[in-house]
């Protein structure tokens, strides 16, 4: 990409910007859902932002997590898979669990009920259940946006294993093949670990792995690209009017039946694209504060799950029910604010828990040691 900064081009970096954006949204999103605002004509603002934005965006996260694809041993790439998602993983569920515990008995006033509704909370994180589902004649929760990273791990793995499998000449039919069997078992069954959601995502962390490969995000400009999209655009608007409804990964919901995951796939590239070349012409206040906001999207993800789950929204909500958009707007900076507090104490965490730090502690221990030593 002509003009575009060396760290741009050759990074993971260079996605900082739109995960930025992309975290922004999704947080807004999920508070819009608690809210309807009507825009006319019968359009909540709920229904438009999942209208024009979800399944893309999400669709340009697993993108951009495909950049950094490269073939490895299976062996190899699962237990990369765990040793990165794994333990954010368990530690989210606990802290959900446990804050929604607390909470639950705070706002209702009954333990009992709360270790039931709280068991159902961990359970779904144990399952990995991307949406609320009845198991074992049991109701159990979803893990909320923890299903993104569940499903991106699961994504790699098919998506390694296919590199293993097949010559490289079939790798774009076995990844059509592979989201296909995986749009058909969310029609059957839920299945557990969000393994049918990681069958759909193959696609675009494939796209991710062809885009670096053949440097797409290094030329000047895609000329077929943004025509392409604008296509994928309005055939999902039709099937979305036609059908009275939009797609939802996370459910396996498609308007467009399997046509609509590669439908957004082209879409999610292009705004891949579209963010790249923001962030390489645009350095201000504004687009530093989000390149941070992207580079902090794990915790952000982690610390998002645990305030969405755990916290009774639907009370905050309906104290607002006169006045929506003052609602949405208190809803929204007060779960920033939890966030920027989390990520906060994190960083914290970590600096006193790095090995430079404990090194400089234990010198400076030492040199207290020798100074009282020697004046006694």
């Amino acid at each position: 990409m002509k003009g575009t900064k060396a760290r741009t081009v050759n990074t993971l970096g260079m996605f900082d910007l739109f995960k930025g954006i992309g975290m922004a949204t999704v947080i807004f999103v999920h508070t819009a859902e608690s809210y309807s605002i009507d825009l006319g004509g019968g359009l909540s603002v709920t229904s438009f932002l999942l209208f024009i934005y979800r399944e893309a965006l999400m669709s340009a996260f697993y993108i951009a997590s495909g950049y950094g694809f490269r073939k490895r041993s299976v062996g190899k790439c699962v237990q990369q898979q765990l040793r990165g998602i794994l333990p954010p993983f368990l530690y989210t569920a606990l802290a959900t669990a446990g804050l929604h515990l607390f909470l639950h008995h705070h706002f209702f006033g009954s333990w009992e009920v709360a270790v039931a509704e709280s068991e159902k909370v961990l359970a779904g994180f144990l399952l990995g259940l991307p949406h609320t589902s009845d198991y074992f004649g049991m109701n159990i929760f979803s893990c909320g946006p923890m299903w993104y990273l569940l499903t991106m791990a699961v994504g790699w793995i098919i998506l390694d294993i296919l590199f293993n499998a097949f010559p490289e000449r079939y790798i774009p039919c076995a990844v059509a093949v592979t989201a296909i069997l995986g749009w058909g078992t969310c029609l059957v069954w839920e299945l557990p670990f969000c393994l049918s959601q990681g069958m759909t995502v193959v696609p675009y962390l494939y796209l991710g792995h062809i885009m670096k490969k053949r440097r797409w995000l290094e030329q000047p400009r895609l000329p077929w690209l943004f025509p392409a999209a604008a296509v994928c655009m309005a055939v999902s608007a039709v099937g979305s009017i036609l059908s009275g409804a939009t797609d939802n990964m996370s459910m396996g919901e498609w308007t467009l039946g399997p046509g609509g995951i590669f439908v957004n796939g082209v879409i999610g590239l292009w705004i891949i694209t579209l963010f790249v070349r923001l962030g390489s012409r645009c350095e201000n206040a504004l687009t530093h504060f989000l390149d941070g906001v992207g580079r902090r999207s794990l915790h952000i993800f982690c610390l998002h799950t645990v305030e969405l789950i755990a916290v009774p929204w639907y009370l905050f909500a309906a104290q607002f029910a006169a006045n929506p958009i003052v609602g949405l707007l208190a809803q929204y900076l007060l779960r920033c604010s939890f966030i920027a507090a989390g990520c906060l104490l994190l960083e914290l965490r970590k600096r006193v828990a790095s090995p430079r730090t404990r090194k400089a502690r234990l010198a400076r221990r030492q040199e207290r040691v020798q100074r009282y030593v020697a004046r006694h």
